[in-house]
């Protein structure tokens, strides 16, 4: 099927308080696949209560396990898609990453070289070395959320970490977790560092860099002007061209 002919993906993702403005970094990654491989697709956008029907309706099955009270429990998460090319719904990022390009061979590849077992070690090592933002980060993108999608947020983020929303972001909490978010960063530093070029496998942006920039951009988007100046700083200013030489695969038009 030639590109003129594919009927346009359906791209599930989570609206903001400013639809034009990326928020998840999650669904980041799907948006930038999609660009990058030049596919046609249109935006559908599910507010947080509406994720686990829209699941059910469709008989989709969660693939993601968070630790809810000391219990690994599936939640129901975006990105998903719909290709009406195939009438196959696809969850989580890793999955539409791989489909996309087995998919649409001839489309550039964002697991290029037979790299996706190699990528999806990355995936496990990149979220190890952020988690220690995960209450700053949950404080600071709740702002950003519409109200029935922030209230639903903010409920199941206490459930999940066992501590009240005002505890999130005090002063001790946020010092701590920006130190932590820095370590991360350093390491992250440390693997591109590696590359004979500014991507993690060269030249050319791949998924692994899909998922680093979707952090750098919920950072631009979500935290504080001074806090991404800050961010944009560190490693010699590797975040901040990252951010830029990825813009071009952050459609938000559609």
């Amino acid at each position: 099927m030639s590109m003129p002919d594919l009927k346009p993906i359906i791209f599930y993702d989570i609206p903001s308080i400013v639809q034009s403005e990326p928020w998840s970094p999650n669904t980041m990654k799907t948006r930038y696949c999609l660009t990058f491989k030049g596919l046609p697709f249109q935006t559908v956008w599910l507010e947080y209560p509406e994720i686990k029907p829209f699941y059910e309706q469709h008989s989709l099955v969660p693939t993601t396990l968070r630790n809810i009270k000391g219990t690994p429990t599936p939640v129901c998460t975006l990105p998903i898609i719909m290709d009406p090319n195939t009438n196959r719904f696809i969850t989580d990022s890793f999955a539409i990453a791989q489909y996309l390009d087995e998919q649409y061979p001839d489309t550039p590849k964002v697991l290029p070289n037979n790299t996706a077992a190699l990528v999806h070690v990355f995936h496990t090592a990149f979220y190890s070395a952020i988690e220690g933002i995960g209450l700053l980060g949950s404080f600071r993108g709740a702002q950003k959320l519409n109200p029935e999608s922030k209230e639903y947020y903010m409920r199941t983020r206490e459930e999940r970490f066992g501590i009240p929303w005002e505890q999130f972001a005090t002063l001790e909490k946020r010092e701590e977790q920006w130190n932590a978010l820095r370590t991360g960063c350093n390491t992250m530093d440390g693997w591109y560092a590696t590359s004979s070029g500014q991507f993690m496998l060269g030249d050319t942006p791949c998924f692994a860099d899909f998922m680093v920039a979707g952090l750098y951009n919920w950072i631009r988007y979500c935290f504080k002007n001074e806090e991404w100046e800050e961010v944009k700083s560190w490693n010699g200013g590797r975040w901040r061209r990252l951010v830029e030489e990825t813009d071009r695969y952050l459609d938000c038009s559609k």
